[in-house]
């Protein structure tokens, strides 16, 4: 699933082929994509607008117009946006489409999701689910004492409690588990457990992992782990079994909320 660094190169992509450009047709070849009952309305309530920027809350991308509605898209596991001449053939997993103008230049850009768990919304102001976001850890930082606040409301472990999205925008499970090693904290830790000094720790370990993840994207589209990368450029996302990267030991892999945890039992020890 792409995390905030992966969306946030997403909306870079976006602002180079989007930014001052109309609209001339808004196609959808899929209506699941297009959430709240607008699949049907999208197109012609997109059609004519001119894109004045884009913006991001967590995993969010927010395509702003000169008019009209608002326009959300969320890349779910497998989403993404692509740049293509307007008479190129269609994507394979191509679900919707943004012909675009300026002057006498046309291109497109093409939203491909094989997965279809993906979703775009129109919206009239401000929806609920952006509102609900917690700070975005780009944007707002990680500020050590509300995130302390947060986490001391919360018996989960402190790796479960770190995807949630009200609590930090944009983090999810490759952050988490590298941001985590990066501070030498057991991701079973209760996060109710942490003291001021540990909670520091993490909020650095966090924005640390984000600019390293960032600097990860420098092609024109976002890449997903299991696409074009030769190799895993992760500390411990994604290598149970092998050894730690700082102390040899064996990486140990548990399933947390339903996804895979991958930590140094040795290195990174339990706060109680």
């Amino acid at each position: 699933m792409p995390e905030l660094p992966e969306v946030e190169h997403a909306r870079l992509c976006l602002v180079r082929w989007t930014k001052g450009r109309t609209i001339a047709a808004a196609l959808v070849m899929d209506a699941r994509v297009v959430h709240g009952g607008a699949a049907a309305g999208l197109p012609a309530r997109l059609a004519g607008r001119r894109i004045t920027g884009l913006r991001r809350r967590g995993k969010w991308l927010e395509v702003t117009l000169d008019a009209g509605p608002r326009f959300y898209s969320h890349l779910g596991m497998t989403g993404k946006w692509v740049s293509r001449p307007v008479d190129a053939p269609a994507e394979r997993f191509e679900k919707a489409r943004l012909e675009l103008v300026r002057g006498k230049v046309r291109t497109s850009v093409r939203y491909v999701d094989p997965r279809v768990l993906g979703r775009m919304r129109l919206e009239e102001a401000e929806p609920a689910f952006w509102r609900k976001l917690g700070p975005d850890p780009l944007h707002d930082g990680v500020d050590p004492r509300a995130l302390g606040e947060r986490l001391a409301r919360t018996p989960r472990s402190i790796k479960e409690a770190l995807m949630d999205q009200a609590l930090l925008a944009g983090v999810g499970n490759i952050l988490a588990t590298e941001a985590l090693f990066a501070a030498r904290l057991d991701p079973r830790t209760r996060a109710d457990s942490l003291d001021a000094r540990t909670v520091k720790a993490l909020a650095r370990a966090i924005e640390a992992t984000i600019a390293r993840s960032l600097a990860l994207e420098t092609g024109p589209e976002i890449t997903y782990v299991s696409e074009a990368r030769a190799e895993n450029p992760f500390s411990v996302y994604g290598r149970g079994g092998e050894p730690c990267p700082r102390c040899k030991a064996p990486l140990r892999r548990v399933v947390q909320g339903g996804r895979a945890t991958v930590f140094c039992a040795t290195c990174q020890r339990p706060r109680v």
